[in-house]
């Protein structure tokens, strides 16, 4: 069952990064700046990514700590909690700069359970 929870999360995971990285497929930064619908779609996937992570049972987020967990679920919880102070330019190099490792690091967790 643990695993099965795990797998379930780590997919959703995959998931959201693969809905932000369409939704900002040919999309330039001074755009995505301007167009707060887009903005919004990514920023829930980014509340998808930390409450997914949250969820993770301790042993996977010990075992793999070579992600930063702690900063995948705060950066949610501003999003959820204190979304007057989501920053906009943190959100675009989030999804562009630190989301493909996290996919690539994601995917080998789950081809290990």
């Amino acid at each position: 069952m643990m695993n099965e929870k795990n797998k379930w999360r780590l997919t959703h995971i995959i998931e959201a990064i693969e809905y932000i990285e369409d939704f900002l497929e040919g999309v330039e930064k001074d755009t995505f700046f301007k167009d707060y619908e887009k903005q919004s779609a990514v920023v829930r996937q980014f509340e998808i990514i930390g409450e997914a992570a949250n969820g993770l049972d301790s042993n996977i987020i010990g075992a793999n700590s070579q992600i930063k967990w702690h900063e995948v679920i705060s950066m949610r919880n501003v999003m959820i909690h204190d979304y007057f102070e989501v920053n906009i330019d943190i959100v675009w190099d989030t999804a562009k700069i630190d989301l493909p490792d996290l996919k690539k690091k994601v995917k080998n967790i789950l081809f290990d359970l």
